[in-house]
């Protein structure tokens, strides 16, 4: 059983759903919630600061309030379950982030919520998830949606 599994969280379903699984399936593990600022995928980010840098740190201070909530929202679900979490928030590209907190956390297992909408997607996992399993150096977990009865 790994000490420590790695749950990026973003608030999402689906990734609620990876921070419950790790909780039940892992009690007595600690799970390591990660939340990236998504430098690549931001617009605001993405176009650059050059004659403003002070948005930057006002950008930054709203994506940080965000992540605090999104703890919370981890905690509780963390709570109900009678799991232990640590919190982290990565800057940058998501995978990146992800597989830097691997070997940052000294974790065991990543469990990775899917973000799936089509048949396709079902067979092949998602960018983030998908580029996580290739080239992360523990196991990895997909978490999805159980199936609609």
């Amino acid at each position: 059983m790994p000490e420590r599994v790695l749950v990026p969280f973003d608030g999402s379903p689906l990734s609620r759903r990876a921070l419950e699984w790790t909780a039940t399936e892992f009690p007595d593990s600690t799970a390591v919630v990660l939340y990236v600022i998504d430098q690549q995928h931001d617009e605001t980010a993405s176009e650059g600061w050059g004659d403003h840098p002070g948005e930057w740190e006002d950008w930054l201070d709203d994506r940080e309030d965000h992540a605090r909530d999104l703890f919370d929202d981890a905690r509780a679900i963390a709570d109900a379950h009678g799991a232990e979490i640590d919190t982290a928030v990565g800057i940058g590209r998501v995978t990146t982030e992800i597989l830097d907190a691997i070997d940052t956390f000294d974790v065991g297992l990543v469990a990775i919520g899917l973000h799936g909408r089509t048949r396709f997607v079902e067979i092949l996992p998602g960018e983030t998830a998908g580029a996580v399993m290739r080239k992360s150096p523990v196991p990895v977990v997909i978490v999805r949606n159980p199936p609609a009865v």
